[in-house]
């Protein structure tokens, strides 16, 4: 409101009112402690303001240097850099929100997908994005010196070229078309062509491409400042106010990596960091703690069963329909996932989470052990049965639980533990036998269109000699719109629920802790990384 000069009234009742009025408030604050914090007592936080979280994966310094897009387990690749479009949480579903693209179009009938620019967004170093940076880091993803073979590989499978149609305008040919990666495809990091083309004709190509990617130069909020391999990341916050984000709710961000999850826990209680993910069987010691409190990053992949012996030929027991119905009445999927893991495993019936455009609500398998002996019985396996059970280390708890409920109705599961990359080359190349663990399909959150969902392609995978599963998959790729494809996906579901190859057991949950002296909330997005969520952190201002 502008205030109005020369108007005086000096009636003698609102002169002393006035007087009372100001004394009353000088009495207020005092006895408030002062100051300009809405007199609550508390100090501003002096700047800068810093947030430091703990994480358990590696990956710090992996590829080349920290490049975002070839490291992204370790960099915090969402608040290094920018893309296209991205997909944002509504309440009820994730959609596709504009970010450095303004518009975009699908055609199944061209085979192209065309993206409209802004030209107004800046890079760390002061230039603008321009659509030969576009098309420069979109192509990057084709060089196998840069993204690795395999990456190098799926990219040029599907991607024909990227082409320059305007300033505002870039338009990709697809030489495949798959709606789940024509979908998850919000482009690449991006990086500046000019300036990574003068440290390449500085230094030579790989030698260039690693200079930069010891400090990336790139459009997100925050850049890195300094970082040592597998070890931490330390960003600093770019601009004032970000074009998308805004003003950046900190100064700088500290990305530790602590792989041992009691070590973790330790740093958050000591106020070393102010975040931390913590294993399920420490949900207990963060509720506990009045100093801290716990949050949940819901849906974030599901805990699924494999039966590799449907796949394998035979006559072993798993090849029985009423064997496998056993198996899934026999889990106490609840007890294990509320009592053992405190919330992080729920039980759940779907092949999709609940943000995946093509979901449909399914009631998990009960649990009803005397139904399941009584099964087992007609199959022929009054006395149970020897079987294996793999899965990788990093998931043994959950395993060796399911396992143990298997063994009340007689299925004694000989529990294997793998390493994880062992398990994941056996997986591809089909040397599991029996069952066991299976993270596929991958959910992903905000991603939910990556190449790994491909809508159950790899429900079976490794396992695609199928005819109903590649029929599913061939469905898929055929679809021409949004729609149908939303059908294939369902149709695909329902390809893996008749096949009755693998069981849902539980959606899992990820389970963090942060300190209540910094921070004032936070609320994760389902499905996401805590990377993806540091946005809707808030810190405290005041001490």
């Amino acid at each position: 409101m502008r205030a109005t000069k020369g108007r005086k009234i000096w009636a003698t009742s609102g002169f002393l009112f006035l007087v009372v009025a100001l004394i009353g408030v000088l009495v207020l604050t005092a006895c408030a402690g002062g100051g300009g914090n809405g007199g609550n007592g508390a100090t501003p936080r002096p700047r800068p303001w810093v947030l430091k979280f703990a994480r358990a994966t590696t990956g710090i310094g992996g590829g080349l240097g920290i490049d975002p897009g070839t490291s992204s387990e370790g960099t915090s690749p969402g608040l290094q850099a920018d893309w296209l479009t991205s997909w944002e949480w509504d309440g009820e579903a994730f959609q596709r929100v504009p970010v450095i693209a303004t518009s975009w179009e699908f055609n199944r009938d061209t085979m192209t997908t065309d993206h409209w620019i802004r030209t107004d967004v800046p890079f760390h170093n002061g230039d603008f994005v321009t659509a030969e940076d576009i098309k420069f880091s979109m192509d990057r993803y084709f060089d196998p010196d840069v993204v690795g073979p395999e990456w190098a590989a799926i990219n040029d499978r599907f991607v024909n070229r990227v082409e320059i149609v305007a300033p505002d305008h870039i338009r990709t040919y697809w030489d495949e078309w798959n709606w789940a990666y024509v979908l998850s495809n919000s482009g690449v990091p991006l990086v500046p062509k000019d300036y990574i083309e003068g440290l390449i004709a500085d230094l030579g190509n790989l030698e260039g491409w690693t200079e930069w990617a010891e400090q990336p130069v790139t459009t997100g909020a925050f850049k890195v400042a300094d970082w040592e391999r597998d070890s931490y990341v330390h960003l600093v916050k770019a601009f004032d106010e970000h074009f998308y984000h805004g003003v950046p709710p900190f100064d700088e961000v500290y990305v530790y990596v602590v792989v041992e999850p009691s070590t973790r826990l330790a740093m958050l209680k000591a106020g070393e960091v102010d975040i931390a993910n913590i294993p399920p069987a420490m949900v207990s010691d963060v509720e506990n703690d009045p100093n801290l409190t716990l949050a949940w990053s819901r849906y974030s992949s599901p805990w699924c069963v494999r039966f590799y012996d449907v796949f394998l030929g035979g006559m072993g027991p798993l090849t029985k329909d009423k064997v496998r119905q056993a198996i899934k009445l026999a889990i106490d999927r609840e007890g294990i996932g509320e009592y053992v893991f405190h919330g992080a495993l729920e039980p759940w019936g779907s092949f999709y989470p609940p943000y995946h455009i093509a979901y449909r609500e399914r009631e998990p398998d009960p649990y009803d052990p005397e139904e399941a002996q009584r099964l087992l019985e007609e199959a022929g396996y009054p006395d149970g049965f020897d079987i294996v059970f793999s899965y990788p280390l990093d998931r043994e708890a959950e395993s060796q639980a399911l396992v143990a409920s298997l063994a009340d109705v007689g299925i004694r599961a000989e529990a294997t533990g793998i390493e994880p990359t062992t398990w994941a080359t056996m997986l591809w190349t089909n040397q599991h036998i029996g069952m066991g663990y299976i993270h596929q399909p991958w959910w992903g959150g905000s991603s939910v269109f990556d190449i790994g969902q491909f809508v159950n392609d790899w429900g079976a995978q490794g396992t695609r000699d199928s005819p109903e599963i590649e029929a599913a998959w061939e469905a898929q790729n055929a679809a021409t719109t949004e729609e149908e494809y939303i059908l294939t996906c369902q149709a695909a579901e329902d390809v893996l629920f008749d096949l009755d190859c693998q069981m849902v057991v539980w959606a899992v949950h990820g389970a963090y802790g942060y300190t209540n002296d910094t921070i004032e909330s936070w609320e994760p997005t389902m499905g996401s990384e805590l990377d993806q969520n540091l946005f809707r952190v808030t810190l405290k201002k005041y001490m």
